[in-house]
């Protein structure tokens, strides 16, 4: 069964491809509908539509962001592909910057500070003479090569830090 993986946005994508660049995720992107993530929180793109039917096979729906609120609908041409009971729901709330944060030794300042983590990291997160812009070329450069691990440690930590609801998993759940 492959695995359809939809990002919030492509920060969360970037996340997903460094990952499975590095080998590091419990399923190889050969496992993917497509072989890639896509940037959708619903089955309306019609790439996706499509894709699902070229493949026509059940799927197991992975959906990774920070806002996990949404009612998630499957539509009915798409039912005997995507089942409700196959469908989990990946969560990095507050927002994925928590992760460049926790890293930093910065996660009890951030607490305090009240703001967004996005907020936040572009105010006190600096790589390689680099400020944080949110951008996926400032990820890469970050958790990039033999960074990584460090990638993988902050997801484990992040897990032990936050708590989801009991429906939403952690990104650390799909680490091997």
């Amino acid at each position: 069964m492959k695995y359809l993986i939809l990002c919030e946005g492509p920060n969360e994508i970037c996340i997903i491809n460094m990952l499975l660049n590095q080998k590091k995720l419990i399923f190889t992107q050969n496992d993917l509908v497509s072989l890639k993530p896509f940037h959708a929180r619903q089955l309306t793109n019609p790439t996706i539509k499509s894709e699902l039917r070229v493949y026509n096979n059940p799927v197991k729906v992975l959906r990774i962001g920070d806002t996990q609120r949404e009612k998630f609908t499957v539509p009915k041409d798409l039912s005997d592909i995507v089942s409700k009971d196959r469908i989990y729901k990946y969560c990095t709330l507050p927002e994925l910057e928590i992760l460049i944060i926790i890293n930093e030794g910065l996660y009890k300042q951030f607490l305090k500070s009240k703001e967004s983590p996005k907020t936040f990291a572009k105010r006190n997160i600096v790589y390689n003479n680099r400020r944080y812009d949110q951008t996926r070329e400032f990820l890469e450069m970050y958790y990039g090569g033999k960074r990584i691990n460090m990638l993988i440690q902050n997801l484990n930590d992040y897990k032990h830090l936050k708590k989801h609801n009991k429906d939403e998993l952690y990104l650390a759940d799909l680490l091997k």
